[in-house]
């Protein structure tokens, strides 16, 4: 639905959402976890009447039915998608989708009282100004889906500044921001701009909020809130995924001689292909028994595309391990991987929760998680192990686990996934919204 929001009048708040990765179809565009939670938020509270809706994105909005939709426009050259763009070609859409939700909100301002009204940002770097927006009047809740000064901490600076001691440096340094480049505005300072001028801040896990808590010291116990997403279950008929099972069982000759692993994420550096391929190396050469490896997933966003020239080159010359790359899955095919598989290895340099590993669990896997953000949340002896992000812990994780009784702790991830469905994550966040408005 397009054209001019005109809200009813109801005793909940109107809650405007936000997000740059919003009404895109992502059985076509893999945007990652992030579009995915929010798509699923918003389905949630529109299937339950949570409150009137206004969603903003910067996708066409074909697949957003029967909600009030609105894309922002912008413009970067022809026959590139979002997850093509280079660094500095992002930071520009980034600013560009954040001055057109702000446009957006000073003429929703001028219809609708902001103070009945909730801006829920989904993500940071590509949101409009906090300050501006809550000059307007609005309350606003940002979801953080990746800390970024974390991620630039462990990632860029390989863990050698924390992001802390990089949220004090900014504060110094701040004062010159206009003479930095525009990717470390939108790094440092739109962080901290959040941080300052946003009521309340959504993370998945408590280490995540106890870390904001640590870069940004204002912030009391009430504005940073842990909501851990659950087990975001995709319902596909069974008829369907029986299908894909058949073409895959026929395409790669899973007679059931060896142990089948199966990682599925965006194909990024940060998402630790690399490490994994370099265990399967190991087991290659010390183990010399055979493994079935499917590495699913697209290159995405910066970098995905030289790294997946490099894992390429690393899943070549094994003797005893077969890897394939079945590309970006979802649906009946992603449910049918799931059921065909003994083992999910998720192996993350750096990660804000895993909703492929509780996707895994839910759909009756064990798993195997380098250490992160959540995997003390999520992952127990009882259905996996949690090991260093390096090819040796990967390897001598994939050692002990593979000498289990896979099938009983499989059974065991899927007990302890039912009782953490998404749908009660949503039910959450969506009364922490209307406690903003309440408690005004």
């Amino acid at each position: 639905m397009r054209g001019d929001p005109l809200p009813r009048r109801s005793p909940e708040p109107l809650v405007v959402v936000a997000g740059a990765h919003l009404g895109y179809d992502l059985r076509e565009v893999p945007l990652g976890g992030g579009a995915a939670v929010m798509r699923a938020l918003v389905r949630r509270w529109s299937q339950q009447e949570a409150f009137p809706l206004v969603v903003l994105g910067a996708g066409p909005g074909d697949t957003w039915e029967g909600l009030e939709y609105h894309p922002i426009p912008w413009y970067l050259p022809e026959g590139q998608r979002i997850t093509d763009f280079s660094v500095r070609a992002y930071a520009r859409f980034s600013l560009q989708f954040g001055r057109g939700v702000l446009d957006f909100l000073r003429d929703l301002a001028r219809r609708v009282p902001p103070q009945e009204t909730v801006v829920i940002h989904n993500d940071i770097s590509e949101a409009a100004d906090f300050a501006a927006v809550a000059k307007l009047g609005y309350r606003q809740v940002a979801i953080f889906h990746v800390d970024v000064l974390d991620y630039v901490a462990n990632i860029y600076l390989h863990g050698r500044i924390g992001a802390p001691s990089l949220a004090r440096m900014w504060r110094y340094l701040g004062r010159f921001g206009r003479f930095f480049p525009l990717v470390i505005r939108l790094i440092l300072e739109k962080q901290e701009r959040c941080a300052r001028h946003c009521d309340l801040l959504v993370v998945p896990s408590r280490e995540m909020a106890d870390l904001l808590r640590r870069e940004y010291p204002w912030l009391g116990p009430h504005r940073v809130r842990a909501v851990p997403w659950g087990a975001l279950i995709e319902g596909v008929p069974q008829e369907e995924v029986e299908r894909e099972k058949g073409l895959l069982v026929r395409d790669y000759l899973l007679d059931g001689s060896r142990p089948v692993l199966l990682s599925l994420s965006r194909i990024s550096p940060e998402k630790g292909q690399d490490l994994l391929l370099r265990a399967l190396r190991l087991w290659d050469r010390r183990e010399k028994r055979p493994l079935l490896a499917f590495i699913c997933g697209e290159p995405a966003f910066m970098h995905g595309r030289s790294y997946m020239r490099r894992l390429l080159a690393l899943s070549k010359g094994l003797r005893h391990v077969e890897v394939h790359f079945p590309g970006y899955v979802t649906g009946a095919r992603k449910q049918a991987f799931f059921e065909l598989a003994d083992l999910y290895v998720f192996p993350s340099r750096h990660e804000s929760y895993g909703l492929t590993l509780m996707e895994a669990m839910g759909a009756g896997l064990p798993v195997l998680t380098t250490t992160h953000r959540s995997a003390g949340e999520l992952v127990r002896e009882g259905w996996g192990r949690i090991v260093p992000p390096t090819p040796e812990g990967i390897y001598r994780g994939l050692r002990e686990l593979l000498g289990e009784d896979l099938a009983s702790m499989g059974e065991a991830a899927r007990r302890f996934a039912a009782t953490r469905p998404f749908e009660a994550a949503a039910d959450e966040l969506a009364r922490l919204i209307r406690s903003l408005v309440a408690g005004a």
